[in-house]
């Protein structure tokens, strides 16, 4: 199992975005120096105060180019805001220039504000999403191509440099409902998945959902087939329990009740209804209940071994966990008790396991 950061660099009332993207990069640095294996920014648009992330190929190429080993993780692009040849030229240079450590996720979107301001229906968002990774496939892998889809439709291009991975970085999906990581799977696309507000169970569902679909799924075309499932994990680890809650409790509620509401309002923009949508608004203001239901690892690095070993047992490849919310020095604290302390008794714990079956 591999161990990674994401942030979406909040910034605190007692901070400044200007600062706290600089940070991030900072953030990123920290990771590879403790050791972890990669590192990443999800993009988020007009969320000020509480985001800086927007342009995250110029944030993780600062990243890249400060750092030597980690993976560049992107949690995740949204293709559907702009030309897929413009995104296959900048992850592709990014690629390059990282010497091929870029693991490339997309997305549709989650925020109805964020499609209409980049005027796109909300209603096209997973159409436009997969035509677009055609067009990236295509871009990255072909000499020259034509493509006529529903939403591009071009002649004779051919994208420049292509990426060093060959034949492309690793594809994923990013997910969250069961319709998603369905969705992910029956395009054999890797999953991207968060664990954001779901009980244990629910996880297991979009587990058990992705690994059927993949099975009976078909690939993109020209694209090179990807099982691999990565889970982003909400996680600050300090050196008491009482820390560790105080330092993002407060900004682990605010999400929370904003990403709950958002993702009713979402799904009945998208279906028409809220069907098949497991939110409950169960957790709206529950700290406590975050703790004791869900996979949200806040505490400890104890408690943090113990959580994370559960969510092993789910046969993750990789665990990404999200730190936010918390000053610069407690996130870079946080990030080297993960590595130092969290990831390495948990990597000894599954090689014993391994060892003794």
């Amino acid at each position: 199992m591999k161990f990674g950061i994401v942030t979406q660099g909040y910034v605190r009332e007692d901070a400044d975005e200007l600062t706290r993207v600089k940070q991030v990069v900072l953030e990123g640095q920290a990771t590879e120096r403790y050791g972890l294996d990669s590192f990443g920014v999800a993009e988020q648009h007009f969320k000020f105060p509480t985001n800086t992330t927007s342009a995250i190929d110029v944030v993780l190429s600062w990243v890249a180019a400060t750092t030597e080993r980690i993976r560049i993780k992107p949690g995740a692009v949204i293709p559907a805001l702009r030309h897929p040849l413009a995104v296959a030229e900048n992850w592709a240079t990014l690629d390059t220039l990282s010497g091929g450590r870029v693991d490339f996720a997309v997305g549709r979107g989650n925020t109805p504000k964020t499609a209409d301001a980049f005027e796109v229906a909300i209603t096209e968002t997973n159409a436009r999403t997969l035509e677009a990774l055609e067009v990236i496939v295509k871009a990255w892998t072909e000499e020259s191509f034509d493509h006529h889809g529903e939403f591009w439709n071009f002649d004779d291009v051919r994208v420049t440099p292509h990426p060093v991975q060959s034949p492309h970085p690793p594809l994923s999906l990013a997910a969250v409902s069961v319709g998603a990581c369905s969705l992910a799977g029956s395009n054999r696309l890797g999953l991207m998945g968060a664990v954001n507000n779901l009980e244990w169970p629910q996880v297991e569902d979009r587990l058990r959902a992705y690994r059927e679909h993949w099975d009976t799924g078909s690939t993109i075309a020209g694209a090179t087939p990807n099982a691999d499932i990565t889970m982003y994990v909400p996680l600050h680890v300090a050196p008491t329990a009482q820390a560790a809650r105080e330092q993002v409790e407060f900004g682990i509620v605010e999400y929370t009740n904003r990403a709950m509401k958002q993702d009713l309002r979402n799904h009945e923009l998208t279906y028409g209804n809220t069907k098949g949508l497991d939110t409950t608004g169960q957790f709206f203001d529950n700290f406590d209940g975050l703790l004791d239901l869900t996979p949200l690892c806040v505490g400890t690095p104890d408690y943090a071994i113990e959580k994370i070993l559960r969510l092993a047992d789910f046969g993750i490849d990789e665990l990404v966990f999200h730190v936010d919310y918390a000053t610069h020095d407690e996130i870079l604290s946080c990030i080297r008790l993960v590595g130092e302390e969290v990831v390495p008794a948990v990597k000894q714990e599954l090689s014993a396991k391994a060892v003794a079956s």
